[in-house]
């Protein structure tokens, strides 16, 4: 009977200690897991992000949210063919993510609510988007208040002055609108129009353009220089170009000096 009963302790024992390294294997691995997401995420909580509803790649809302405010600003677009590749080449409009819908009746309703049927809809729908990106947006837009939730529906296709300004006003990231600093873009390659494209991107989110002009010479490499401190705004244009941004002695025409090289003739991002 006690060798019986030393054997039941130990059994337990192997049992109890076979659940404990289970459940330790499976909390490290939702830890390292949920540090992937986080990393992954592309929304920071404090800065302005803005979100591109499509529907089979035709856009439908441009969503941009301003925690700093905070506000939301909602671009209903009336035109049923946008492609979405096109947001930033033909409208100078760059979204920081995307989500995909399948079924249109979601597009338009709170964005709170909208935000939670891209939680319970990760499975169908399309995004860029981490579950903890669309977690701290769903709650970002729960905590502002009706007035400062504007909706202005526009056409990019039939585009006037107004609709500039609409854009402008709800795509600007009020930290590079505060910041304020010169910007020169050198177009370096052999497309007509390319520094256009990219002067208009950065105006639309608040960058104080100064200078759009042609380089003599066709460059390989796109380089971001800067006279001065770090900042915000050099942060941001070295995400959305990818190009670490190099600091300069001498002070140009602009405290940012952007060159654009050939390696992004096919960029999507302007």
């Amino acid at each position: 009977m006690k060798n019986a009963a030393q054997n039941e302790s130990k059994s337990l024992k192997t049992f109890y200690l076979y659940l404990f390294l289970v459940i330790l294997v499976i909390v490290v691995a939702l830890i390292i897991k949920g540090i992937f997401i986080i990393r992954q995420s592309r929304f920071d909580g404090s800065h302005d992000f803005t979100l591109a509803v499509t529907e089979q790649n035709k856009v439908k809302e441009i969503i941009a949210f301003q925690p700093q405010v905070p506000a939301i600003s909602t671009l209903v677009i009336q035109d049923n063919n946008i492609p979405y590749v096109t947001l930033a080449k033909d409208y100078g409009i760059t979204p920081d993510g995307y989500i995909q819908v399948q079924n249109n009746s979601d597009i338009g309703t709170d964005t709170t609510t909208f935000m939670w049927s891209t939680i319970i809809h990760s499975a169908d729908w399309k995004a860029n988007l981490t579950a903890f990106d669309k977690i701290r947006l769903m709650f970002l837009s729960k905590s502002i208040t009706a007035n400062n939730k504007t909706t202005e529906t526009i056409s990019l296709l039939n585009q006037t002055s107004q609709t500039d300004t609409i854009i402008t006003s709800a795509l600007t990231d009020q930290e590079i609108a505060d910041e304020n600093i010169s910007v020169q873009v050198i177009n370096a390659t052999n497309i007509t129009g390319f520094g256009q494209r990219l002067g208009r991107v950065l105006t639309n989110i608040g960058a104080n353009v100064v200078d759009v002009s042609t380089a003599q010479n066709i460059q390989t490499k796109t380089t971001i220089q800067y006279y001065g401190d770090d900042s915000y705004t050099v942060d941001r244009f070295e995400k959305l170009l990818g190009v670490t941004a190099t600091r300069i002695t001498t002070q140009p025409i602009a405290n940012i000096v952007i060159t654009i090289g050939t390696d992004k003739s096919n960029t999507t991002e302007f």
